[in-house]
């Protein structure tokens, strides 16, 4: 009798330490699961860092490509006349002084 009370404990201490094996790779495997999330997330972020400079590296010299072929005019701003500082020094020190 006791030996069957001794094998039934053997028994279920053998499946709950099985249990918890099972238990501890699988937390072991999702931890490398989120380990390699974060990594694919980084790389996707770097991946699209490194687009965006080679697509501004790369800009400057489709938009000389596209004005020496005429594809693309280069038209100057309108701009308004400004009077410099040293303009403004000469006729109103006051005025010059309270825009500075």
């Amino acid at each position: 009798m006791f030996v069957r009370f001794a094998g039934a404990i053997v028994v279920i201490v053998l499946i709950a330490l099985a249990g918890i094996r099972l238990e501890k790779e699988n937390l072991e495997l999702r931890r490398a699961v989120s380990l390699q999330h974060y990594r694919l997330e980084v790389l996707e972020r770097r991946h699209a860092l490194h687009r965006l400079k080679v697509q501004q590296l790369g800009a400057p010299a489709r938009m000389i490509e596209s004005l020496e072929s005429g594809k693309l005019q280069v038209l100057a701003p309108a701009r308004k006349p400004t009077k410099s500082a040293n303009e403004l020094i000469a006729r109103d020190p006051q005025q010059a002084r309270r825009l500075y």
